[in-house]
């Protein structure tokens, strides 16, 4: 059953972004620079197969993350074990080959430049938004603790409530005014994290692309199929003998 996604799986989702990012743009920015000089002498050209592996492994990763988050669930590495398998029975001509003619390849160039600018703002929303809400939630302990060890009152100035609603509200109740709005914002938290997750999936899912979808083999699906055949006519009253349940089971 699929689960609805994590506020906090969004948050850790936003505060992981920066340093996927920067590391998506150095390989990029060093791999390109390094590799296409190269190029000329031929040497160049695996350089750059290898910097476009090295930036897809970090984006197709992040693409299965944010596909995880958005199923609700946790992302197992389980899913990248046959593809490694599969590359290392290639050559490195077919090796090569795939790599250069393969779309997202190229589209990691466009994911580990503007990656990191968008994980900058993501990290930085992540951060302060949180921080800002708790922050404005105990301006009534921040009130107490400046006037009794440090004389300094945070809350003098009037805001132009007095003259708005003619209230003559002492420092000690704005500081409770201010803590109700940090109150409601930090109830506003986990919604606001929850869009920037989705724009952020958004984002990364455009340039990865879907996951790609596993086929069934033609004998596993035609077995199963059996098998239940079988199955059903034994609960119709028509019991299969076991010779045939195992060889639907095989």
């Amino acid at each position: 059953m699929m689960k609805k996604p994590s506020a906090f799986q969004a948050w850790e989702l936003l505060v992981l972004s920066l340093p996927k990012g920067i590391a998506a743009f150095v390989v990029i920015v060093a791999g390109l620079s390094i590799s296409l000089p190269l190029s000329v002498f031929l040497i160049g050209i695996p350089l750059l197969a290898f910097t476009l592996v090295l930036c897809r492994s970090i984006m197709v990763g992040e693409g299965s993350n944010v596909t995880a988050w958005l199923q609700g669930q946790k992302r197992s590495a389980a899913n990248d074990q046959p593809k490694a398998a599969a590359t290392e029975q290639q050559s490195w001509r077919s090796w090569l080959a795939s790599v250069m003619k393969d779309g997202k390849s190229y589209r990691s160039i466009l994911f580990g430049i503007v990656q990191l600018p968008i994980s900058i703002v993501m990290f930085t929303l992540a951060i302060v938004l949180p921080a800002t809400a708790f922050a404005v939630l105990l301006s009534p302990a921040a009130y107490e603790v400046s006037m009794r060890l440090f004389e300094f009152d945070l809350f003098s100035t009037e805001w132009g409530l007095d003259q708005l609603f003619d209230w003559n509200l002492t420092s000690a109740q704005r500081s409770w005014i201010a803590g109700g709005v940090g109150l409601v914002f930090s109830l506003l938290i986990p919604p606001l994290l929850k869009g920037l997750g989705r724009w952020y999936s958004a984002w990364i899912l455009s340039v990865a692309g879907p996951e790609p979808v596993r086929e069934v083999k033609q004998e596993v699906a035609y077995n199963r199929e059996m098998f239940e055949y079988l199955m059903a006519l034994g609960e119709e009253g028509h019991p299969a003998n076991e010779t045939d349940k195992n060889l639907a089971r095989a």
